[in-house]
């Protein structure tokens, strides 16, 4: 006795009722998690700042660093993957290095310099999206943010004099939405100086109507 089975190729996004098994082109079953899928599909995204830059002390409405910014009217949902923090500089001031969000989705937009280095992860691809959700350097907020996560704590002194001087981020899986009018960033509590690097992944997932 045969038995047939309907799969479906390719990444599913169900919100309510039954989704097929997935399967490979060449028939067989496939078990993938769900970003390695998302890269796949072409929905990922990945940036980094290319050159240092020094920390505001406490959450500020103006930022240095990376800030992703999910326009009104994007028609997408953005899902943090990840966000991570170096620096390669002289910390001054000890202090913990934050996830801080914009949510007041009737704001004025953010602005600033659109960064250039930003790239689809699924690398020179096929089918590889372009982004909807904005990634600035030097943005200016609509408002003040606040804290929403804990990326780490840095102590004071140079690189190359603290022990353990390690990256500081987190794999947030999806679990953070930056629907359209929101905006994350990263910031600190303390004055970090000079060289402060960030790094944000996030997927887009089309809004359905």
């Amino acid at each position: 006795m045969s038995v047939e089975m309907l799969v479906q190729t390719g990444r599913q996004i169900v919100s309510n009722g039954m989704a097929r098994l997935r399967g490979a082109r060449d028939g067989a079953l496939v078990a993938q998690d769900d970003f390695a899928a998302a890269v796949e599909d072409g929905n990922v995204f990945g940036v980094c700042n290319q050159a240092g830059a020094t920390m505001a002390a406490g959450l500020s409405l103006t930022t240095p660093l990376l800030t992703l910014a999910n326009p009104a009217g994007s028609g997408v949902h953005g899902r943090l993957w990840y966000a991570g923090f170096v620096n390669e500089g002289i910390v001054t001031a000890a202090g913990s290095v934050l996830l801080a969000a914009g949510t007041n989705t009737i704001a004025a937009v953010v602005t600033g310099t659109l960064t250039t280095a930003h790239r689809n992860l699924k690398l020179g691809g096929l089918n590889a999206q372009g982004n909807k959700i904005v990634p600035f350097t030097l943005a200016t907020l609509p408002a003040v943010p606040v804290a929403v996560a804990l990326l780490g704590v840095q102590l004071t002194g140079a690189l190359t004099t603290v022990p353990g001087f390690n990256a500081l981020g987190r794999w947030f899986n999806g679990s953070i939405m930056i629907e359209p009018g929101c905006n994350l960033s990263i910031q600190s509590l303390a004055n970090i100086n000079s060289a402060g690097l960030a790094e944000f992944i996030w997927e887009e997932v089309q809004i359905q109507s």
